[in-house]
């Protein structure tokens, strides 16, 4: 299943993600906002006002709630427990880089749904504990994320070195032996791509969705 992806970046240059948070469960359903409150009203020379008006940058602001479920209901869990996954969460989102002081900027991978959207950056993050075991520890957490979009459009330049994780989106007549000699300049790393991506077929990829390539062991 292909699954929203949460990438983290220091800036807007189009570098690579230096951290990232994969979705245990994608979300039922996302919600754009886009204001029109910054349509500023222009005036001729005699100072009236003209009937057209120019639009300043109109950020959208994007919410989506996921769950988080150690309870076992779930056969794919996540990595340590519910409270480890939210921390990792909040290094992704809202801990303030060490340098610049300013929370990350972040860009959803999806199959096509946030591609026209600029780098963002997270302006609330909530989550509420539904599930506990029997000494207090959550098993269950509901997370609602809202994103704001910057005004640097997304320019994903990553660099396609074999040592960080990449999400490239599948196109047409993509295969996983051209993706293996494309991504780690050999293609005998098809095989290992299909059982990381948990792959029935090595025909088994579909235009518009994403897979992950992890980085080579060394």
């Amino acid at each position: 299943m292909n699954k929203l992806v949460i990438n983290a970046y220091a800036n807007t240059d189009g570098g690579s993600p230096f951290k990232y948070f994969a979705l245990q469960l994608n979300p039922v359903s996302i919600s754009v906002t886009k204001s029109t409150d910054n349509l500023k009203e222009t005036k001729d020379a005699e100072g009236k006002s003209k009937s057209s008006s120019t639009a300043t940058f109109q950020p959208a602001k994007i919410s989506f709630t996921f769950t988080l479920d150690n309870t076992g209901v779930i056969q794919d869990k996540v990595n340590g427990n519910i409270k480890d996954c939210i921390k990792n969460l909040e290094k992704v989102s809202v801990t303030p880089n060490n340098e610049t002081h300013k929370n990350p900027y972040v860009h959803m991978t999806w199959g096509n749904t946030f591609l026209n959207f600029n780098y963002g950056q997270v302006t609330a993050l909530k989550y509420d504990y539904t599930f506990f075991d029997r000494d207090g520890n959550p098993l269950r957490a509901v997370v609602n994320l809202e994103v704001t979009e910057v005004e640097n459009p997304f320019n994903d330049r990553s660099h396609r070195s074999p040592d960080i994780t990449r999400m490239p989106i599948i196109k047409d007549k993509s295969n996983l032996v051209g993706i293996s000699l494309d991504y780690y300049d050999d293609k005998s790393y098809y095989i290992s791509i299909a059982e990381y991506n948990n792959m029935v077929s090595l025909r088994d990829l579909k235009s518009g969705s994403q897979i992950i390539l992890p980085p080579l062991k060394k």
